[in-house]
């Protein structure tokens, strides 16, 4: 079964088209009729993607695929009375790693090498029939890091390189039976920070080096207390993370020493910001906080007490616009949030505030809730509600006509995506879980054709001067009409630039672009049109 869609970049009269052709195909019908095959866990490993499904025989198992529907298969039937319960696929000593039970020796670290007879049980680490119960499992160079409990330590650190011998418990933090709970697991420096409790000091910032001696607190940040810190995210050679101290939780930095751990800034001096999504853009970090007076906002920060600044009140008068769902794509900040007017809408920011602003209000009648972001060939992915079918696959290249969903004509319900898609990108395809055509939740793959520029030239709307141009590019309508919106388009569809002028006469700069040929895309209150230019 195929699907093609047609992505326009302009309409309205437009002097040229660009168009796209989008391939959505279901990978294979593990599972036929209506149930789906609850697709999960999609890891690529090798020239493989593996994952977990369920084909209506073997409950949820180990599967393979090459791509292709004939070399989709089921790796081995691991729990042959039910569910193997398959989580956190991690690459481990050129295997993978994972947490899975058989029935008999709970839910225990198994490892394959894409074969049936290489998928084994690694390390039964809680003998007999309790569980260990692996998870919060992170690469390591060739190794994994994760969590378990062996019956006698509690949940404690541990590693595997993807043999038994070399799998153990690094440290055991808490002593005795109690647990650290070690969680948030980050790799900085060669090392692997991380939040635990020794059972004395509360949850504290932790680092390890895979051994015992290379195993302790950085620092007790919030002495009697938890400091909990989470959210971590290197940049500019530090990590920075979310923590709470006797300012509430607030944005932390290490370099990994004790003194070299310091609070940032007290950006909510009377609770606390909830400080949340960290992403980089344009050297710095963006953020969501909250500050006490302008609410849950997009906040950024180069690291310093000075340089982190709210960077717009999205949502005026201290309620909250609530950036949620934060990914980078072509340089900028895309996530969902609202401004008062519109409820939750795709948003984008370069990090300054007139470079935020709604993409496009894809659901004027309520909230379209874009999230699940995942970018595939100069295209962002997501799922959003336009109000007509519940969450559906959306595409867009940055600009508001280039916002299309993607749904076959005669989708049936449920919606297809109306929940976590697992977008992985895999052999030069984009795989998603989906529900198409009263097939059931199966594996679909995604694929974008070449870019077709077509030029339909009509008489002229606008002028653009000077033509060629060096620096700036003047733009006047036919009718004064005020411009709202500049995007500038490489041939390839990619989209380079857009400014908000709100002018009948602007002007946007081109010096930094290189010298070529480029698509300038002009919107009116009365739709759009475009106009060629060249760079000198």
């Amino acid at each position: 079964m195929k699907r093609i869609f047609t992505s326009l970049i302009a309409t309205a009269a437009p002097l040229f088209v660009m168009s796209q052709n989008v391939n959505i195909n279901i990978l294979k019908d593990i599972n036929p009729g209506s149930e789906g095959s609850s697709i999960s866990q999609l890891k690529t490993f090798g020239n493989k993607l593996y994952f977990s499904a369920d084909d209506g025989i073997h409950e949820n198992e180990l599967w393979v695929t090459d791509g292709t529907s004939t070399g989709t298969r089921l790796v081995k039937d691991i729990n042959p009375t039910g569910n193997s319960g398959i989580v956190e696929l991690t690459e481990a000593g050129g295997k993978l790693v994972f947490s899975a039970f058989d029935g008999s020796t709970g839910i225990e670290l198994w490892v394959t090498d894409g074969t049936e007879a290489g998928t084994k049980l690694l390390k039964d680490i809680y003998t007999g029939e309790s569980s260990s119960v692996a998870l919060n499992f992170k690469q390591y160079g060739n190794r994994a890091i994760f969590v378990a409990n062996d019956g006698t330590h509690g949940e404690e650190v541990w590693i595997t390189d993807g043999t038994e011998a070399g799998t153990y418990m690094i440290k055991d933090i808490a002593p005795g039976s109690e647990s650290s709970y070690s969680s948030d697991f980050t790799e900085y420096k060669g090392k692997i920070y991380f939040q635990a409790s020794n059972g004395i000091d509360g949850w504290e910032l932790w680092t390890t080096d895979g051994t015992e001696a290379g195993t302790y607190m950085v620092k007790d940040i919030f002495a009697g207390s938890d400091s909990s810190p989470r959210r971590f995210k290197v940049f500019n050679d530090k990590l920075f993370f979310r923590a709470d101290d006797e300012n509430g939780d607030e944005l932390w930095v290490t370099d990994g020493t004790e003194a070299g751990t310091v609070l940032v800034k007290d950006i909510n001096p009377t609770e606390g910001s909830s400080i949340n999504e960290f992403v980089e853009i344009n050297g710095r970090l963006c953020f969501r906080a909250t500050d006490g007076v302008h609410g849950a906002e997009l906040w950024t920060t180069d690291g310093t007490e000075p340089g982190t600044v709210l960077v717009k009140d999205i949502n005026p008068g201290g309620a909250d616009s609530f950036p949620g769902a934060l990914t980078v794509f072509n340089d900028k900040v895309y996530f969902q949030a609202t401004d008062g007017v519109h409820s939750e809408e795709l948003w984008v920011s370069d990090g300054t505030p007139n470079g935020t602003y709604m993409v496009k209000d894809i659901n004027p009648n309520g909230y379209s809730a874009p999230n699940f972001f995942a970018t595939f060939k100069d295209k962002l992915f997501f799922v959003a509600i336009d109000g007509s079918n519940g969450s559906e696959l959306w595409m867009t290249d940055g600009s508001e006509n280039g916002t299309v969903k993607l749904t076959p004509p005669n989708a049936t319900e449920p919606s297809p995506l109306y929940f976590l898609p697992f977008f992985t990108e895999f052999n030069n395809e984009l795989f998603f879980k989906a529900e198409f055509d009263d097939q059931g939740v199966e594996l679909w793959k995604l694929s974008l054709g070449e870019l077709n520029v077509t030029d339909v030239q009509k008489s002229l709307t606008i002028q653009v001067y000077p033509n060629p141009v060096q620096s700036e590019l003047k733009v006047q309508t036919a009718n004064k009409e005020i411009i709202d919106q500049l995007s500038i388009y490489g041939l390839d569809g990619k989209l380079i630039k857009t400014s908000h002028p709100k002018s009948n006469n602007p002007a946007i700069n081109v010096s930094q672009l290189s010298k070529g040929t480029y698509l300038l895309e002009v919107q009116t209150s009365k739709g759009k049109t475009n106009k060629k230019f060249i760079k000198n």
